[in-house]
Parts: C-alpha cells; sequence; structure tokens
C-alpha cells in the first residue's frame, strides 16, 4: 500500500503563501504610483465618478476627452485592474475603482487643506492649529472656545475636520492633526492620551408637538408606534439604540436613513410621530430654540465622555491653550 502524500504546499521564498503574493503585489503597485502616477489622473478618477461620464469629467477638470480616456488608461495600466466600466447610463466604478476613488478623494482633500494653510500663512496666519473631531465634540467642545481663542490667538489658522473616529485615527496617528475631539476610543497606541472632558449621557428627542413631549414618567414601551431617526451606524448612540430601545420594541418602525447632521435631524423631529435617541451634548442645543424637547423616559443610557487624544510626545502650545479654554468653559465634569 502506497503512503499518502501531502499535496499540500508550505510558504516559502520559491513560493509564497497568499498573504506573501497580496503584500508584494502591494509594493509593486505602490512603486508604480509612486514613480509614474500623477495628481491629476486622481482629480480626474473622482471627477468621473461624481460625473457618471468622461466627457464631463474631462470638462470639470479642464482635460480634452481623449486626454482624459488616456489618462484613465494609463491608471488602469498602472494598478493592473480595471477601474471602471459602462452601464446603460454612462460610466461608473468597479468594485477596485471604488476603492482607488475613496483613496484618491482624501489625497485632494490633504493637498486643498496644505493649500489653505499656505495661504493662510502668507495671509498674516504665522501658526496652525489642526483637529478632528466628531459631531457631539464639535458641536460642545470646540464651537463655544473658538471665540475666546481667537481673541487670544487671532492669527492662529484651524483646519478642523469632522468625521467619525474610525476615519480620523489613522489621521492622527499619521501626524494629519494636533488633536482628536472625540470619546474614548477602542485602541490607542501607547504614545497617544485620551484626556476626559465632559460626561454625557443619551436621551430621547421629539418636536415640541410631538402627544408624548408633555408627559411626565414614561417608559419605552410608550413609545411603540413612534417613528425613529437612526444615529449613523458608527456611532455609540446607535449602539445604544440597537441594544436598548430595539430589545424593549423589537418592532419599533425608522425612516430610511441615518444620519448625525443636526440640521437634517432638527426637520426629521417635525415629522409626525419622529423621535430619535441622541447625545445630551449635541441635544442641549437643539432644544434651545424650543422646537424640541427631551421626552421624559426612563433611559439609564451613559455614553462614554467625551475629551480629546493627543500625542503625549507633541501637545503643542497652541492646543494646550485651546484645551485651557475649553476647561475653563465646560459646565460639566472636568478632568
Amino acid at each position: 500500500m502506497k503512503s499518502s502524500t501531502n499535496n499540500s504546499i508550505t510558504p516559502s521564498a520559491e513560493n509564497p503563501g497568499p498573504e506573501g503574493r497580496s503584500f508584494a503585489l502591494a509594493r509593486t503597485i505602490y512603486g508604480r504610483l509612486i514613480q509614474r502616477g500623477r495628481l491629476r489622473q486622481l482629480q480626474l478618477l473622482v471627477s468621473v465618478q461624481d460625473c457618471g461620464s468622461i466627457a464631463r469629467a474631462a470638462s470639470e477638470v479642464c482635460m480634452s476627452q481623449s486626454a482624459a480616456t488616456q489618462a484613465l488608461a494609463e491608471l488602469e495600466r498602472l494598478v493592473g485592474m480595471r477601474l471602471f466600466e459602462r452601464h446603460a447610463r454612462g460610466i461608473r466604478p468597479t468594485g477596485s475603482g471604488r476603492v482607488l476613488v475613496s483613496l484618491a478623494r482624501e489625497v485632494i482633500v490633504r493637498l486643498r487643506q496644505s493649500a489653505e494653510h499656505l495661504a493662510a500663512s502668507k495671509h498674516g496666519a504665522t501658526k496652525a492649529l489642526r483637529i478632528g473631531a466628531i459631531a457631539a465634540a464639535s458641536h460642545t467642545l470646540i464651537a463655544p472656545v473658538l471665540p475666546a481663542f481667537y481673541s487670544m490667538h487671532p492669527d492662529v489658522h484651524i483646519d478642523l475636520e469632522e468625521d467619525t473616529v474610525a476615519r480620523l485615527l489613522p489621521l492622527l496617528i499619521g501626524g494629519g492633526f494636533d488633536a482628536m475631539f472625540c470619546r474614548r476610543p477602542q485602541r490607542l497606541p501607547a504614545d497617544f492620551v485620551f484626556k476626559p472632558m465632559l460626561e454625557d449621557e443619551a436621551i430621547i428627542l421629539a418636536a415640541s408637538s410631538h402627544p408624548l413631549s408633555t408627559m411626565a414618567g414614561l417608559s419605552i414601551a410608550a413609545l411603540d408606534g413612534a417613528r425613529w431617526i437612526l444615529p449613523a451606524p458608527s456611532v455609540q448612540p446607535r449602539e445604544l439604540f440597537e441594544s436598548i430601545v430595539l430589545s424593549a420594541l423589537p418592532n419599533a418602525n425608522w425612516f430610511p436613513l441615518s444620519t448625525m447632521s443636526l440640521s437634517v435631524l432638527e426637520g426629521l423631529l417635525q415629522q409626525r410621530d419622529a423621535v430619535i435617541l441622541l447625545p445630551r451634548s449635541i441635544s442641549t442645543g437643539m432644544m434651545a430654540s424650543g422646537r424640541l424637547r427631551k421626552l421624559d423616559v426612563a433611559l439609564a443610557a451613559p455614553l462614554d465622555p467625551l475629551g480629546v487624544v493627543h500625542s503625549t510626545e507633541r501637545a503643542p502650545d497652541l492646543l494646550q491653550a485651546f484645551l485651557s479654554i475649553a476647561r475653563q468653559g465646560l459646565r460639566g465634569p472636568q478632568t
């Protein structure tokens, strides 16, 4: 009887496994883009997705259609993949194209920010403070500080980018920001620190005209039949909605939209029976107009505190000044 033979191939220098082959390909594509890629191609790439047409995109970036077609073909040769495909109404990115377009957008944004920094420097802004923030932190920790900060530092150019922690944290770690205002990230490199500044909790908000807006001592069950506005998927209030609201109201109804845009939220809350679970930190300002009101619902829903993340090695003086003014202005618990 013949002994059984193991036909599997052990990865080696001559026969690398899937991870090794992927890494090698990534290095090859990176090398080609660095050596032969052009920023103009990235601008065109973004424009083609936005316009859905090479002709319209070429006009947007001041190129001829033939030059645009050639530039895209060259970019596809560099990465070795098709980036766009035709359909009945024009052209759209392939899966690989969507990935590259997303990254190209970030490159274009960074270039635009760099241009703004240089222009601000030329016109008198001798220093810059680069800040990333989630919506709640931007609303409660940054916006109230700006008047006092600019009264003391009128020549500082502040570059504020608002997004999710998942998108902002890599930029912070890579040196794109001086600080990020957010809730405590799940993981931080050893040379970064999170400092809490403001305690927070989730509340339920509705229009002042909502039938339950003047009633006291409500339970979650009283909201059976309400129509919920969903917070964005990547924020903590969405997690609380799923763990608290859906546990009590498994048949809850909601709008086919998720957002943290305050103007959109306030508009939707004027719809009949509309409610939302939001951080108190954001809701306080929204209720100031009198159009919205906190529902008196028994809800134990603490949120992680809002605070700031920055490097333990590079916390510039301007950031320290900004944080000092912010802490002085906060009425909630401070650390």
